[in-house]
């Protein structure tokens, strides 16, 4: 089996959290395996009382694995910086080579978004 993780992250002012599963743990959806729990749910449990703030004001992504392809998909706010997408490599245990980033509406902080209502 291929070694890395598969899960979603924040980038807050305390730096990376991060919230992964193995790709055995994953759930399966037709040729992606994806962690099974959203950004919101994982927020409110975790993070919403420390920060005071909904679950997309800061920077987030997901990284999913395409099993047809053999290929991490890393998908991240465009306001994150390379060497933070080089952390979310890291941290998710994901070959550099067997990867690739996208950029989704999605994924906007609030700095991005520009219809984020605070």
């Amino acid at each position: 089996m291929t070694k890395g993780n598969v899960g979603l992250f924040f980038f807050t002012n305390d730096g990376l959290l991060s919230h992964k599963c193995s790709l055995a743990d994953a759930e399966r959806n037709g040729d992606f395996l994806n962690y099974s729990e959203s950004h919101d749910d994982v927020w409110q449990r975790e993070y919403a009382r420390k920060y005071h703030v909904d679950f997309d004001y800061f920077p987030r992504g997901r990284v999913i694995y395409n099993a047809r392809e053999s290929r991490f998909i890393i998908y991240v706010d465009r306001c994150l910086s390379n060497e933070n997408a080089v952390r979310v490599l890291s941290d998710f245990d994901i070959v550099r080579l067997n990867r690739k980033t996208e950029f989704d509406e999605h994924y906007q902080c609030h700095m991005c978004n520009k219809n984020y209502v605070e």
